[in-house]
């Protein structure tokens, strides 16, 4: 940056600069300017600069850096003050007289740092990189506050970061959660195909207070034609859905299984967007061309997980199985 500043934007350079420089005050916050990570001049000119920056000189110790800002300022070839004003300034500096320059310089740093601080208010990328170094903007707040993460306690509770939350808080303030808004998510974040189908159903276990028992009670489960149910399950239509996922890789299939990182995050995905409000059956879809041979285990090896990656084939599979299934509720 201090061999050619005129290669770097004006917002990136300051940026740049906040970040190697973290113990110094942001642009436009410090109550002295010296305690800022750079000072801003503004050169007089009368022609139009090539590039937004001049020359950068880096702190030096208590001393901030300086960076000298060719398209904006009080005498530059846009600025407000008179021509004959500029004139005067530039003779000056040919006689090595800065002194009316360096008083001018101090209202020059304080507009352009008002200018930069108008440009990174409501850009959320300067707020994140902020909360970096221990500040919680604002504006950050109130995404965590639309996604359902507003209070500390209810931060750090799932195996995806909470961070990913709000790169959808778009889909996760709505009042109402819809499977597409599910699919898009988990595309979005996984990075692979996923179909969803609702009203599948499955299986409900009955609580033993529910079951129907002969015990000579007058109670709901033993009234027939009312409360009767042969067995100790339910079939329940509305409340299931099935995700699909894939077809994809034989490593991107493992990091699905039961017990893995992917199945985790995967797991406090659904469990986040739909308010623990449905129960899922994940069902994992192998490409045909990454069905492995099944052998056992021996010489430090692991072998086929039963039920998860085994397949007994005598020639190359022409379908992608789709058999791994399990339930998140």
């Amino acid at each position: 940056m201090e061999a050619a500043p005129f290669r770097f934007q004006f917002f990136q350079m300051i940026r740049l600069l906040e970040k190697l420089y973290p113990g110094r005050e942001a642009i436009g916050h410090a109550t002295s300017p010296v305690a800022e990570v750079v000072r801003f001049q503004a050169p007089p000119t009368f022609y139009f600069p090539a590039s937004e920056l001049g020359s950068y000189v880096p702190p030096d110790g208590a001393s901030p850096g300086t960076l000298e800002v060719n398209f904006f300022g009080l005498n530059t070839i846009n600025g407000p003050m008179p021509r004959v004003s500029t004139e005067a300034l530039l003779a000056n500096a040919r006689r090595n007289d800065t002194a009316t320059q360096d008083f001018l310089d101090l209202f020059n740093h304080r507009l352009v740092s008002l200018f930069y601080r108008a440009w990174s208010r409501y850009r959320l990328t300067l707020a994140y990189e902020k909360t970096s170094q221990g500040h919680e903007p604002d504006m950050l707040r109130r995404l965590y506050d639309l996604v359902g993460l507003g209070t500390e306690g209810l931060r750090n509770r799932m195996a995806i970061p909470d961070e990913s939350a709000l790169f959808f808080s778009g889909l996760l303030s709505r009042q109402v959660r819809s499977s597409e808004g599910l699919r898009q998510i988990l595309e979005s974040y996984f990075h692979i195909s996923v179909q969803i189908e609702q009203f599948t159903g499955t299986w409900v276990p009955l609580p033993p207070g529910q079951q129907t028992v002969l015990r000579g009670e007058d109670s709901m489960a033993e009234c027939l034609g009312i409360g009767t149910v042969v067995g100790d399950e339910v079939w329940e239509q509305e409340g299931t859905m099935t995700i699909r996922l894939g077809p994809m890789p034989l490593a991107r299939y493992r990091e699905f299984l039961p017990g893995s990182h992917g199945q985790a995050e995967l797991q406090s995905w659904l469990r986040f967007y739909s308010r623990r409000a449905f129960r899922f059956v994940v069902q994992l879809v192998l490409q045909h061309d990454e069905v492995p041979q099944t052998a056992l285990a021996g010489g430090g090896l692991l072998g086929a997980r039963l039920g998860y990656e085994s397949w007994l084939k005598v020639k190359p599979m022409r379908r992608n199985p789709d058999e791994t299934e399990y339930l998140v509720h």
